[in-house]
């Protein structure tokens, strides 16, 4: 990435999950308790994940190759861990549940309307 707002902009938004992530946590008791407590940090993580992707991936690949290995890798991580749950093996998690691969999709596509919309705008 060229532009540097770029670079701040995904570095800003991986501390406020991160800030988020702990906030939350397992004990959260505010409005929305189910939908956040299951499924917000699946939506956000992905996005995180993919902007991080980003950032390494343009380095040395062209911005098409990056976006395309970014989001097959960021929903690969999100499925793996599903299957992985589904097993009886905890990874990032204990409960398996459809929906959140549905959430990392939904994330994944969210990081690339973020790459898409500000970041190739910034970097233009």
């Amino acid at each position: 990435m060229k532009n540097i707002k770029s670079k701040y902009l995904i570095v800003l938004f991986s501390i406020c999950i991160g800030g988020l992530h702990f906030i939350i946590g397992p004990n959260y008791s505010g409005p929305f308790r189910m939908w956040v407590t299951s499924y917000l940090m699946d939506l956000l993580l992905p996005v995180n994940v993919y902007l991080l992707a980003q950032l390494g991936l343009r380095k040395t690949y062209s911005v098409r190759k990056s976006r395309i290995m970014g989001s097959i890798g960021t929903l690969g991580i999100g499925i793996a861990t599903e299957l992985f749950q589904l097993k009886g093996i905890p990874l990032f998690g204990n409960t398996y549940d459809p929906i959140d691969i549905i959430m990392y999709a939904f994330g994944t596509g969210i990081g690339i309307l973020i790459d898409l919309k500000i970041i190739s705008h910034w970097e233009q």
